[in-house]
């Protein structure tokens, strides 16, 4: 058991050891050459647009809880007692996968939740080196 739980935070430990923004995050972006900062700011842009694509349809799965509320008082008022059944089991269905998607995406995109910081790292210490390149 002790294998198990000690192996787990091994791989937690590689997986955030990979992550090149919670590393920029934590140690800063001076270790890395000039042509991978301008690659990881632009991957720093896919994701971000990737992740808001991501959030946004997640919104409109968790907004049909509200569509399945309506459908279940207009099913019942048609006294159409099935449809007003189906209607109000899938109300717990989009809040859960709503809740679900939600925990996949912060975790999946842990880092890019905090991409302003990230970015504003980046560019500071492009700048920093544009400069330091002028003197010479």
């Amino acid at each position: 058991m002790k294998d198990f739980f000690l192996n787990r935070q091994i791989r937690r430990i590689e997986r955030e050891a990979n992550d090149d923004f919670l590393q920029i995050l934590s140690f800063g972006a001076r270790c890395y050459p000039t042509k991978e900062l301008h690659q990881l700011l632009q991957e720093l842009g896919h994701k971000t647009r990737r992740y808001a694509y991501y959030r946004s349809r997640l919104f409109l799965l968790g907004g049909t809880a509200t569509l399945w509320f309506a459908l279940c008082f207009l099913f019942q008022s048609l006294e159409f007692n099935l449809g007003a059944f189906l209607a109000l089991a899938m109300i717990p269905v989009s809040i859960l996968a709503f809740t679900g998607g939600s925990i996949y995406l912060n975790r999946r995109f842990g880092s890019v939740r905090k991409a302003h910081q990230i970015e504003k790292i980046i560019v500071e210490e492009l700048e920093r080196r544009k400069k330091d390149a002028s003197i010479f």
